[in-house]
């Protein structure tokens, strides 16, 4: 006691630090131990816990002894007063009173952060820049007129369109440009290609009859050069000592686009390239779409190429228009749309063979029935090998008094 007398103005200084208080603990929810194999009980919703604290003494201490006393793990539960708890806290600095109440529960996962940038925003200011004709210094050359819908097809009988073999067009007729030759796997120079491209041309203009006048249709080079290959190689400036590089339009900023390309597909492509997206797509008709397929091939758009074969293939593909579809993959080296088609054609065989639109059409591509056959084939279920009955000649079984062959019995 003397020691107690001795001590007692210092006792009297640290009373705050050695003053309790008594709260509860109470479970907002149903706490649960969840394992990979298994999930426990530990509190019930609305249980209370009742505590005693110093008020300078760290929450942490209460974390750790309520979860190792429940059995429950400490960085599963987070506790809020009016404010979320952290370890460093303490009764005194959150004003926790007597008889008050801190609740428990499962910790919650955090928000996450808002987007730094809204992406409406971000395409509404590209389709400002693409509908701003100020700044730009690109221009498409694009025919007013369109030629009739048609194929063309070769003497061999062997389908073809017209429009996919001009792949490079008079667009850039370049001297040493190699160029692999679809029919037999060789190279040849674009001035051949060039050469027999305008040639067709020509015909199917002296045969329509078609007077067009142009369309201009402007855009940004550094857009077009960023998003496309073709593009950065069609405005390529080139020496004098290499002029074979980049394309006799470039000096001029203009692109002349094929006959068989409407003012709406090249404005559509366009679209894609400053935004990513084809915000009507859902509304372009299956013959716009294909065109699309055909300048996304052309000019090797790559994304824009799967997204207008996804949109095919997800909502315009019928027994009307497989047939079609399948058709132009062999030209516009749509693989991915090949196998669906092939996939659609297994699914509906026969109302798809039985559709004269789909005889007509593989007349005239007779090589594209082979993976359909194979397709047909692989659905036929292996039948077991039939394994022949042997027998012993008959003199010798008789000989050596073996088992003679089995003899039917009479009806």
């Amino acid at each position: 006691m003397a020691n107690n007398g001795g001590r007692q103005g210092g006792a009297g200084g640290n009373q705050g630090m050695n003053e309790h208080v008594e709260f509860t603990v109470k479970a907002e929810e149903d706490l649960y131990l969840t394992g990979s194999q298994n999930t426990i009980l530990r509190v019930a919703a609305e249980t209370n816990y009742s505590c005693l604290m110093l008020k300078t003494q760290r929450f942490s201490s209460l974390f750790r002894h309520y979860a190792k006393y429940h059995g429950l793990r400490k960085d599963d539960l987070e506790y809020y007063f009016v404010n979320p708890l952290e370890n460093d806290d303490t009764p005194e600095s959150v004003q926790l009173q007597r008889s008050d109440t801190i609740m428990v529960r499962k910790r919650r996962r955090p928000e996450p952060p808002e987007a730094a940038a809204d992406d409406e925003e971000f395409f509404k200011d590209l389709r400002e820049l693409l509908d701003d004709e100020e700044h730009m210094d690109a221009v498409f050359l694009v025919h007013a007129q369109q030629p009739k819908k048609r194929s063309l097809r070769s003497k061999s009988g062997e389908g073809k369109i017209l429009a996919g073999k001009r792949s490079f067009g008079e667009d850039f007729p370049m001297d040493a440009f190699k160029t692999p030759d679809k029919a037999t796997g060789e190279s040849m120079t674009s001035n051949a290609v060039a050469v027999d491209m305008d040639t067709d041309m020509e015909k199917v203009t002296e045969n329509e009859n078609i007077k067009s006048e142009l369309i201009e249709v402007r855009a940004h080079k550094c857009i077009l050069t960023a998003r496309a290959e073709y593009f950065k190689a069609h405005f390529r400036k080139s020496s004098k000592q290499d002029s074979s590089v980049s394309f006799r339009q470039s000096e001029n900023g203009a692109i002349k686009v094929d006959p068989d390309f409407s003012e709406k597909t090249i404005r559509m492509m366009l679209e894609f390239v400053y935004t990513n997206r084809i915000q009507s797509i859902a509304e372009v008709s299956t013959d716009d779409l294909l065109s699309l397929l055909h300048l996304s091939d052309q000019w090797l758009l790559k994304d824009l190429k799967r997204l207008v074969e996804h949109e095919l293939i997800r909502s315009h593909m019928d027994v009307d228009s497989v047939a079609k579809m399948y058709c132009v993959t062999d030209d516009f080296h749509a693989e991915r749309l090949a196998r669906a088609c092939i996939d659609y054609i297994m699914d509906n065989i026969r109302e798809v063979t039985g559709n004269r639109e789909f005889q007509e059409e593989m007349k005239h591509y007779p090589h594209l029935c082979i993976p359909v056959l194979k397709a047909a084939a692989e659905l036929i279920p292996e039948q077991p090998a039939h394994k022949k009955q042997r027998t012993n000649d008959h003199t010798s079984s008789n000989a050596g008094g073996g088992i003679s062959s089995p003899v039917p019995e009479e009806m």
